[in-house]
Order: structure tokens, then sequence, then C-alpha cells
């Protein structure tokens, strides 16, 4: 009798923790309706509004329009292939650093997030200047052939695949980096002990673990290749090849066309309805196969031993890692350095003239920077604890309603960016009511566009994270007397540490050199550092242009390190 009152005690810290849950959602509920809801609402109404009234003319002009329907199709096209491409890599790269014994592990971390902290649309420059028509590839390969054609020109819909896979497929690797890190390698030793081969091993139990990772990480890059202006916009419009967030671009600036935000509106809803049909798929396929790991304790993961093939897979990352982050970074440092643009890259054309002009003589770019490093922090760090609730009501609680949270959070990464500006120009153009706040022409805007923005980087790494943790964990803590609030703390936090660490950085990297939110939404005092470098590229100051984008990735790559100093433990094994 006396051992059937022992759980009575542990109750106690369910219905404790029940207030807090309660308010914990009540606050979550309140930061979406001010980040997602509303601005919403602004964004259908104006879809469904011409000239004061409501109606479905614009969703009906866009579906009569070919030219409209051909971007969609182009859009699904390149990000179909270039998540399809960008996936496999990234699971195959976070393999080899976490699972094996490749020597150098950490220098390759490090070199293979590289091409994730150059901004998408300065890493198309990059690679105009490498692959255009005279870019300096090219020139090299028609100098040494005596060709006079280019080898390669990078326009047109395979150079937007290549970059949106170069430039998204670190978004998996970091996800699934942390995943491969919580993984149990007794689950896979069990496996071995009891005679399966590596074949069955790793369609039984290492590919099962993964899925949910998998899945997350595909869904991300394909929301943001989906989404994705900047590298279309640099590679698609020379070769007239459109996707829909450069249709829908030209769409706002098209200032004789009659509603014509309305009718980019319209066009996003697109993108929106499309984001849901993947939630809803992914939901289906984790639901056919939930698959947890049941740990109590930090362990080593277990490694595979390459033998042999250790060189020539070192030897492979290493290319890679030239193609894709030295030869672009390169590039961007010899046009920086050349007196002119156009000039050849001999000796004497060489100077240093421009990185003195940016550091001294913009003195809007200090400014710009400080307010990039203030706004990605601080949209990183809201997005980490908002994201960590949202997942755990989603995960782990499954309360009802979640798949709505999972759309609410999905909305503002399934449109482009600059409809999201638009949304929150129209949220928040206007004083707050009875605060009298206004947000408009405010560095706050920036920063409630940017949480909204990236807040599904955050709720996917973590649900992916907590996916990982079994619910008998902190069902053991309870019974231990331990509350809700403190099995949590000391039981799921610590597990799923690297899964928060990457989806800070996953939030704060892109963040620090973001534009196609800012370009609507700075204002004089609250430049970023992505207005800047493409204010420049603008004016036609390529040189200089390039001279700051080297001086932001370096400092990107600096920062990087620091970080992983502060977060060894849970980032490095």
């Amino acid at each position: 009798m006396r051992e059937a009152a022992l759980p009575v005690a542990p109750a106690r810290g369910p219905r404790l923790a029940g207030g807090a849950l309660v308010a914990a959602g009540v606050a979550l509920a309140a930061a979406l309706a001010v980040l997602v809801v509303y601005p919403s609402l602004m964004l259908v109404a104006g879809s469904l509004l011409a000239d004061g009234r409501l109606t479905l003319a614009h969703y009906w002009r866009t579906f009569q329009d070919r030219a409209a329907v051909a971007t969609l199709g182009n859009s699904l096209v390149v990000s179909t292939a270039a998540t399809v491409l960008g996936t496999a890599l990234g699971t195959v790269l976070a393999w080899l650093v976490t699972r094996t014994d490749l020597p150098g592990r950490r220098h390759w971390d490090t070199l293979l997030l590289l091409p994730y902290m150059i901004p998408p649309f300065i890493g198309a420059i990059a690679w105009v200047y490498l692959l255009g028509p005279a870019g300096y590839l090219n020139q090299l390969w028609m100098a040494a052939t005596g060709s006079p054609d280019p080898l390669v020109v990078i326009y047109g819909p395979a150079g937007i695949v290549f970059a949106l896979t170069l430039y998204g497929y670190p978004i998996v690797y970091a996800t699934m980096r942390g995943v491969l890190q919580q993984m149990n390698p007794a689950l896979e030793e069990a496996a071995r002990i009891a005679g399966a081969t590596p074949a069955r091993l790793l369609r039984d139990v290492t590919v099962p673990l993964m899925l949910p990772g998998v899945l997350a990480g595909a869904l991300l890059l394909f929301m943001s290749s989906l989404a994705n202006f900047g590298i279309p916009a640099v590679i698609g419009f020379p070769a007239r090849y459109f996707v829909l967030p450069t249709r829908i671009y030209r769409t706002i600036l098209n200032f004789d066309l009659p509603n014509n935000l309305q009718i980019a509106a319209a066009l996003s809803m697109w993108l929106v309805a499309i984001g849901v049909v993947l939630l809803f798929l992914q939901r289906r396929l984790l639901r056919l196969s939930r698959f947890t790991v049941v740990t109590g304790q930090a362990t080593a993961p277990s490694r595979v031993e390459l033998g042999r093939w250790a060189t020539p897979v070192a030897a492979v990352l290493g290319a890679f890692v030239l193609v894709g982050a030295v030869l672009p970074v390169g590039a961007m440092l010899l046009t920086a350095t050349i007196r002119a643009y156009g000039l050849p890259p001999a000796l004497e054309n060489l100077t240093l003239q421009h990185f003195e002009t940016v550091v001294l003589g913009i003195p809007k770019l200090p400014r710009a920077v400080a307010n990039s490093l203030a706004l990605a922090s601080g949209a990183a760090t809201i997005i980490v604890v908002l994201a960590l609730g949202i997942a755990y009501l989603i995960a782990r609680l499954r309360v009802r309603g979640g798949h709505v949270l999972d759309v609410l959070v999905t909305i503002p990464y399934a449109v482009p960016g600059t409809v999201v500006a638009l949304a929150m120009i129209l949220a928040w153009i206007r004083p707050i009511p009875i605060l009298g706040v206004h947000l408009y022409n405010t560095i706050w805007i920036i920063l409630l566009a940017y949480v909204a923005r990236f807040l599904i980087f955050g709720v996917r790494t973590l649900m992916a994270g907590l996916s990982q943790v079994h619910d008998s964990l902190e069902e053991a803590a309870r019974i231990s007397g331990a509350g809700g609030a403190r099995a949590f703390r000391e039981i799921t936090l610590p597990i799923i540490r690297p899964s928060i660490a990457a989806g800070w950085f996953l939030v704060f990297v892109p963040a620090v050199t973001e534009l196609t939110l800012s370009i609507l939404l700075f204002s004089v005092g609250n430049e970023t550092l992505g207005v800047v470098v493409y204010g420049l590229h603008e004016e036609g100051k390529f040189a200089l242009a390039a001279a700051a984008a080297f001086l932001a990735t370096t400092m990107l790559v600096g920062i990087h390190l620091i970080a992983r100093g502060l977060t060894q433990r849970e980032l490095v094994t």
C-alpha cells in the first residue's frame, strides 16, 4: 500500500506546471499575433482588395497570366532540383564530419559552413565574376585554349540551381550535424552485435533515426530556395529567366500597373499554399516513421573508420571547399584589389585603396555593421526562446492546434521577403493603438521582420532535436520527484543544446547580411550591412562593393570561430 502512494507526489509537478504552460501558451500566441497573424491578415486583405472592395479579380488575373504561371513552374523546377542536391550533399557531409574518423574534422566543419557565411546575392555576384561571359575562369580558359567562346556561362536555370545548392546545403548540414551528434551509438552497436550488415544497419537504424532531421532540413532548404530573390535576380535576369520572387519584385516596382501591390500579394499566396502542402506531407511522413533516441547521458558517437579511403575523401572535400568557398571569395578579393573593374589582374593594376575607402571613407558603413550585429544577435536570441516554446508544444506536448502554429511559423518564410516587408509596413505604418508607439521608420520594425522571417529556422531545428529525445526521460524525472520545469531544464535542455546552438547560428548568419527585408524597411541611421553593400553595387561601385563584401565575409568567419570556442562542448565531439 505504501508503494501505491508513491506516484501521488510527482503528480504535483504537472499540476504546478499547468499554470506555467498556460502562461507560456498565451505569451507565444501574443508573439505570433504581432509577428505573423496581423501582418498576414494585412497581406491577405491586400490580395482581396481592389479599389476599396473585396474581389478575387487579382487571383483570376494571375491565373490567366501565362508568364506568371511560367514563373511558378520555373520556381518549382529550380527549387526542387536545389533541394534534392542540397539535401543529399548536406547529409553526406554532416555524416562524414560527425560519424567518421575523417582527419581534421574540426577544420572541415568550419570550411564546409563557409558558403553559408557568404550572402547569397554576394555569392551570386562572385560567381558572375568567375563564370560570367568575361569572368576570370572563362578568361583563363579562352587564353589557354585560344577559343573565342567562354567555357561556361552561369546565366540561366542551371546556374541558379548551382548557386542555390551551393549556398543552401549548409542549412541541411547544420541541421543534420546536430541530429547525428545526438544519436545514441549504443543502438548501432547493438545492431552490429546482432549481426547486422553495414547496409542493413544503415537502412534499419541510421536512416530512420536521421529521417526527422533530413525532412526538417529539406523543408527549410526548399522554402529558402523557393523564396530566394538575390540569386535568381543576379543570375536569371541576364538570361531573362524569371522565378516567382523576381516576378513579384518586378510587379511591386511596376507603379504603372493598377493595384500592383495587391497583385503581388496574390502572387505571393501561391507560395503560402505550397508551404501549407509541404507541412502536411512532412507531418504525414513523420507520423508514419516516428523514431526517438532514448539516452540519459552524453555519449560519444560511434565513428566509421575510413581506412584507405581517408585520404581520397579528404582530397574530394578539399576540392569541394576550393570550388565552393575559396574561388568565390578569391573572386571578391581580386575584384576589390583591382584599380578599375575590367582591368586584367596584373601586378601594376592591384591596390588596397578600395579597402581604405570602405573602412574610412564611408561613414554609414560602421553604423551599418553595428546595426546588423545588434539586429542579428537580437533576432537569433528571441527566435531561440520562441522556437523552444513552440517546438515543445508541438513536438512534446502535442497540443491541439499544433499544426496551426506550424503554419503560422511557415508563412513569413514561405512568401518572398519583399512581401513580408510590405506586410510589415502595412501593419505598422500607423502608431500602435493605445501605446501610441511608432515602429515604422525605426530599427524595431526591421527586428520584427527578422524574427518573423527566420523563426522557422529555430522551430524546425528544435523540433528535429526534440524528436530525438524520448518522453520517458522527463517522465522518469517526474517519478523521481522533479517538477515539469526542472525535468525540462535538467534532462531535455542539455540533450538538445546542439540543436539550440545550430538554430541560433542558422538565424544569426543570414540576418547579419540580410537584404530583401532591410532594403524596404531601413531608414536614415538604421542602414544594415546588406543595404550598404547592395547600394554600392547598384551605384556601379563594383570594387567598393566587393571590398565591403569581402570584409563582411571575413567578419562572419571570425564570429563563427568565436562561437565555436564558446559552444565547443555542444558542437564538437
